[in-house]
């Protein structure tokens, strides 16, 4: 094994890494920051062969706790009963505290040290999902999911990656996160309210967001199943559409008193600019056909955008409290 991971390919490396640190986790924490090493590789497959390794040890594997998320070595809660009451602190080479024994400390080490590398991978993850090549943010984004789905280690931040792909730019990627997203709500049902106020707060009222975003968010959103036992979903939904229904149509009315006001001025620039002559028409041609182009695309959006809210409203509607006064 250490000719293999000195001199073997990167193939047979990964592997050989994996072995060593699935035999004792706690012993092998060099290999494990090997592998950390290998994933931040420029070379995008020798990188994701080992980010698949990490995420294939942390998320089926027994390196993390299952039921539970890693705690700071100073947050244990074995460490913080030891020392309460203790009016002298305790130095180096006294004997422990309480029931205390080395044991225990390596153990909490071992943890911090654990959850410390875990952020560092996720980061590592994040710059993945962020590459320019489709074929890595898919990957990365798979890579997520699966730990999201597997251990509650660091759901939050994992949460908001998966979410934060919806906005894409390639409808593939996008729309990947969104099926992971409702893969994930299948095998996870309690965590329906979390990812719906997640999509919410991450990305559909944040400022600056696409249009192509909110449109893959809402079509996550109205393809939640829902049952007659969630109508505090089915009440958070439909609260969310009508918001962006409002927030559409506003929208619309404030791009028709722009339209008007640029159509004035167009208008004013080609009879001062041409007297009514070739300039000033030419002016106008081109501009008008700019904007009627801008005004299709976003027409286009903004039709989608509709269509997939009221989908949404008549799919919440049956399961939700409507004798609610709101």
């Amino acid at each position: 094994m250490s000719t293999v991971m000195a001199s073997g390919t990167m193939e047979d490396k990964v592997s050989a890494l994996t072995l060593l640190v699935q035999e004792s986790p706690l012993h092998t924490t060099k290999a494990f920051e090997q592998l950390v090493g290998l994933s931040r590789k420029k070379s995008r497959n020798a990188a994701l062969m080992a980010l698949a390794a990490l995420k294939d040890l942390l998320g089926q594997g027994v390196v993390l706790p299952p039921d539970r998320k890693l705690k700071h070595f100073t947050r244990q809660s074995g460490l913080i009963c030891a020392l309460q009451g203790k009016s002298v602190q305790w130095k180096y080479g006294e004997k422990l505290p309480g029931q205390l024994q080395k044991v225990h400390l390596l153990a909490w080490a071992y943890e911090d040290w654990l959850k410390k590398q875990y952020f560092e991978m996720l980061k590592i993850m994040e710059g993945w999902s962020n590459d320019e090549v489709d074929y890595s943010r898919n990957r990365a984004v798979t890579f997520v999911w699966e730990l999201l789905k597997e251990k509650p280690e660091q759901e939050e931040n994992l949460l908001r990656l998966l979410i934060n792909k919806l906005g894409d730019k390639e409808k593939k990627v996008a729309s990947r996160a969104s099926y992971l997203l409702l893969q994930l709500q299948i095998t996870h049902p309690l965590m329906k309210n979390v990812i719906i106020n997640s999509i919410e707060a991450d990305l559909l009222f944040r400022p600056n967001q696409s249009a192509t975003a909110k449109y893959y968010a809402i079509i996550t959103l109205n393809q939640t199943v829902l049952s007659v036992r969630e109508q505090e979903v089915a009440n958070k939904l439909l609260e969310i559409y009508f918001s962006l229904f409002v927030g559409v149509l506003k929208k619309q009315r404030e791009k028709e008193k722009e339209d008007k006001i640029e159509e004035k001025r167009i208008n004013k620039f080609g009879h001062v600019q041409g007297g009514g002559g070739k300039p000033g028409k030419l002016a106008k041609k081109k501009a008008d056909r700019e904007a009627t182009q801008a005004w299709k695309s976003d027409d286009e959006t903004r039709e989608k955008l509709i269509s997939s809210i009221l989908s949404g409203v008549n799919r919440a509607f049956p399961f939700a409290k409507t004798d609610d006064e709101k």
